[in-house]
């Protein structure tokens, strides 16, 4: 795959056509245990209060909260060591070069686990730090785990190990199973069904949320009930800046007037420079009745908005 759709792809998800698809009024997939506060059962609302879910892939979940960035990941065939190593590369990838990492060892779920703790520093000014670990979960399954904290702050790094405790010791705090025998087929939004394009990969399909991927487009969303403004918003700007981030090179973001499943709303627009064109990003949320959908569509910017894979959940007015 090529480097910048594949980076893309790391972070987002019979032909369709690009018009506007107006939800329907059908039965719809009921999120359990969404609240306001986000989509988590209760014992981890209080714990995960903040935090905003980004699809990630059918084996992996990546929550963006306040000053940080907490995954899961669930490993078959793979050692603790290799899931460690594995964990690492991901933080170099994203942090780039002047990480410094030394092993240590996290308690969690009962018993100490090998973890490395890592940080990115120079003359004293940290960009950020925190911990990956790997321990023995469900199912002989290695749980891959991992939190980046901004600017190395301790409080942030303990609560860090909080959220790891939690994910080591339950998995995802939605209490959705990982795997390719949990998705949801065919995926949907809770109004309309969607469709997976010949060439694209459904890696994510839950009653919360999914990503489509292809070689050179993806299209992720996300939902929570009941819809509520503030937390919407602030769902909205922590999905754009995890979106952003995950993207080495990419431009200042712009807003422009759009629609996501035919409502106005704004768009969050950004680009990213790649050797083979550069990729635009599409990103907005929007709410309907008493939910609230988050949805980002990438493509080439040399193609005409918007792909197939994107179901025609964005169009411009």
């Amino acid at each position: 795959m090529r480097t910048a759709a594949r980076l893309l792809s790391v972070y987002l998800a019979g032909a369709l056509c690009a018009c506007a698809m107006s939800p329907a009024r059908v039965p719809p997939v009921a999120p359990e245990g969404a609240t306001s506060v986000g989509p988590f059962v209760p014992e981890a609302r209080d714990l995960f209060e903040g935090c905003v879910p980004v699809p990630d892939s059918e084996r992996s979940r990546l929550y963006r909260c306040e000053g940080l960035t907490v995954w899961l990941a669930e490993r078959d065939g793979m050692t603790l060591e290799q899931a460690l190593a594995e964990a690492q590369v991901r933080v170099t990838q994203r942090l780039g070069a002047g990480v410094t990492s030394v092993e240590d060892a996290l308690p969690l779920a009962g018993r100490p686990w090998p973890a490395v703790r890592f940080e990115a520093c120079a003359a004293g000014d940290c960009r950020a730090g925190g911990y990956v670990s790997a321990v023995t979960g469900e199912l002989d399954r290695v749980r891959q785990l991992g939190c980046v904290a901004r600017a190395n702050a301790r409080p942030l790094l303990a609560r860090c190990v909080e959220l790891l405790e939690y994910l080591a010791s339950n998995g995802t705090p939605e209490g959705e199973p990982l795997g390719a025998d949990a998705l949801l087929v065919p995926p949907r939004l809770p109004w309309r069904p969607l469709a997976v394009p010949d060439g694209c990969q459904l890696s994510v399909s839950t009653a919360r949320s999914g990503r489509l991927r292809c070689e050179d487009a993806s299209f992720l969303w996300s939902l929570y009930t009941p819809a509520r403004p503030a937390v919407t918003a602030r769902w909205r700007s922590r999905s754009v800046e995890a979106l952003w981030e995950s993207l080495p090179g990419a431009g200042a973001v712009e807003e422009v007037s759009c629609q996501l499943e035919n409502l106005d709303t704004r768009c969050s627009r950004f680009t990213v420079p790649a050797p083979e064109g550069a990729l635009v990003v599409w990103a907005a949320a929007v709410e309907w009745e008493d939910r609230a959908l988050f949805a980002a569509c990438s493509h080439r910017a040399s193609e005409a908005p918007f792909p197939a894979v994107c179901n025609g959940a964005f169009t411009l007015p």
